[in-house]
């Protein structure tokens, strides 16, 4: 599966994209929104991984801006905040997300997650 990393803490960003390719995924990192809206419109990826705080432009508006594209990526978030989680619920249910893994988490709570959005 092609999977795209979006975070601005760069050590998770590249951690988890080694760990995700690790487990025979095409996996590259992204440090902002903009970069991840430039690779996913030249590369197309099949799964998106985003923190929803991201500088500029979150990473919400970013999901958003990407299916008006029609961008069709499967997208799972990433937060360390469980009140933001729960303020964007609507949104997120809109754009067809349906986890959100809270920080911190486990390499096994994203491979469950990846196995699962990957059927």
């Amino acid at each position: 599966m092609r999977i795209l990393v979006v975070d601005d803490n760069r050590l998770l960003a590249t951690v988890l994209a080694d760990h995700l390719a690790a487990r025979g995924h095409e996996a590259v990192a992204a440090f902002d929104g903009h970069l991840a809206e430039i690779f996913c419109d030249r590369d197309g990826y099949d799964l998106i991984v985003l923190d929803m705080v991201l500088p500029e432009i979150d990473g919400v508006d970013l999901l958003e801006r990407l299916r008006r594209k029609q961008h069709r990526c499967r997208a799972v978030f990433i937060t360390g905040f469980a009140e933001l989680h729960d303020k964007e619920t609507v949104r997120l249910a809109q754009l067809g997300v349906s986890d959100v893994l809270e920080k911190p988490f486990s390499f096994s709570d994203v491979d469950a997650i990846v196995e699962r959005v990957a059927v």
